[in-house]
């Protein structure tokens, strides 16, 4: 058996922000609109989950939860939100089955002790090896107890049938108020392969020391860089990231010439024995349903391939005028996804507009807008260019990109997005926003970012309207 001991000061995590987050996700829990029929979201339910027994998170209520190969059963022995609840669930797929019991015990509005266990079986052959048990425990009222813990307030043991591995976390007396924190790390073999493990843990341990240091390192380093912020941001109501970037400057003259060259080149798209030729069949057909292509009253169907695995879209020219308004409707065959662009005019556009309303893989219904108000952004004051939202059953998203200042050919653009979420969703937006702030943050920046190269690497600079046209025509229909 080997063993690894080692110390460390900590930020604290304060109890209360802990015992919000768990009081957040109970609440969750239990507004989840869940019944015999499936998972209510919005107008549409979700079938592949529903409670075939009892009343919602109550004293023997049990639930399934089905996918094509994934079997999941759950069963509430009891609950009690003030007091001890467990919940057990089985999963089932292709041959392997993990079992898992959830322990929760609550002193009033406190967190007391969470504890989980469980094990996994797999498929034959080779089932006896294919095992594995678990458990975990984390007892808060231990951890935060002003007389200090007698053994280790946080444990995690893994038992194979050959080996084993614990891990016992255990707090100490505090310096300058930081935590400091003893973590103590046993592995070792079992049963015929005891000897065996015990002279490759010997020969190996220097590395395995290394390994552990580096892992243990890198936690420490990521819990004090973290817990600072997440105590500073608490639990927040909404989401909110805004960043700054960066673009190429681009005239109003370019940008009309543009839309006016692309408004053309789409006029000029050929069609044969009414489909669309193109140079390599693609991801997707066109085929002309009614009328000429193209002008008000003409009908497509875009065909996606593979056909069985996505719907085709019929679209409709309401209008279509260099001068005027261009507007054009789509809708899937059952009607589950419809939508909208429109232009007031591809000569010298001011307002660009566009909508949709439908669902997502049959059951995450949906609608978004924005707009794009073009004569404000190339005025003298500053303005947003675009503006955009989204909403859901579960929440609501809004997203502004304005234009902040103007520097020697580069526009300063700030992008701000915002995120809420309603009924028992609001309650997930605040913990996602303190566990996850800093990720969602940095994957919201990253996006932001490649837009930007992309903007600044096909920005006009020796590239023409008629070229860039052309070239947004291609990527589109060359896919």
């Amino acid at each position: 058996m080997a063993r690894f001991r080692r110390d460390a000061a900590l930020v604290p995590f304060p109890r209360e922000l802990l015992d919000q987050v768990v009081r957040a996700l109970l609440d969750a829990a239990e507004q989840a609109p869940i019944s015999e029929d499936g998972f209510a979201f919005g107008d549409a339910t979700i079938d592949g989950v529903r409670l075939l027994e009892g009343r919602h998170l109550a004293a023997g209520a049990r639930y399934r939860g089905e996918t094509d190969d994934l079997t999941v059963d759950v069963h509430v022995p009891t609950w009690n939100r003030a007091g001890e609840s467990r919940i057990e669930a089985a999963v089932v797929s292709g041959g392997h089955t993990v079992n898992l019991r959830l322990d929760l015990r609550m002193s009033a509005r406190r967190l007391h002790t969470v504890r989980i266990s469980g094990d996994y079986q797999g498929p034959k052959p080779f089932r006896g090896l294919r095992r594995a048990r678990w458990e975990g425990e984390v007892r808060a009222e231990e951890w935060w107890s002003p007389l200090g813990p007698k053994a280790s307030p946080i444990s995690v043991r893994v038992v194979h049938p050959f080996a084993f591995a614990d891990l016992g976390i255990t707090r100490r007396k505090d310096k300058r108020g930081q935590w400091t924190v003893r973590t103590t790390a046993r592995f070792g073999g079992r049963s015929l392969l005891r000897p065996f493990a015990a002279v490759g843990l010997a020969i190996a341990r220097g590395r395995i020391q290394r390994a552990v240091d580096e892992g243990f390192a890198g936690a420490v380093s990521a819990w004090n860089n973290e817990v600072p912020r997440m105590v500073k941001h608490g639990m927040r109501e909404r989401l909110d990231f805004e960043h700054r970037v960066t673009l190429k400057a681009v005239s109003r003259e370019w940008a009309e010439e543009y839309t006016a060259a692309l408004h053309q080149g789409i006029e000029e798209l050929r069609f044969s024995k009414g489909r669309l030729v193109k140079k390599e069949p693609g991801a997707f057909s066109i085929r002309l349903l009614t009328g000429k292509h193209i002008g008000p009253g003409t009908r497509y169907r875009i065909a996606f391939v593979p056909e069985d695995e996505v719907e085709p879209l019929d679209v409709h020219v309401a209008a279509w005028r260099l001068d005027g308004p261009d507007r054009i409707e789509f809708n899937s065959s059952d009607d589950g996804q419809t939508g909208y662009f429109e232009i007031d005019s591809a000569r010298r556009p001011t307002a660009v507009r566009a909508g949709f309303t439908g669902a997502f893989e049959g059951y995450s219904q949906a609608e978004a807008s924005a707009e794009a108000d073009l004569k404000r952004w190339w005025g003298d004051t500053p303005a947003p260019l675009l503006t955009g939202k989204a909403d859901n059953p579960a929440g609501e998203a809004s997203m502004t990109v304005n234009r902040a200042k103007d520097n020697d050919g580069e526009w300063t653009v700030d992008v701000t997005a915002t995120v809420k979420g309603r009924a028992w969703a609001g309650h997930l937006v605040p913990v996602a926003g303190l566990v996850l702030g800093s990720a969602l943050t940095r994957s919201f920046r990253e996006s932001v970012d490649t837009y930007a190269e992309k903007w600044n690497a096909a920005a006009p600079g020796a590239v023409t309207p008629q070229q860039a046209a052309d070239s947004t025509l291609r990527a589109v229909l060359d896919r």
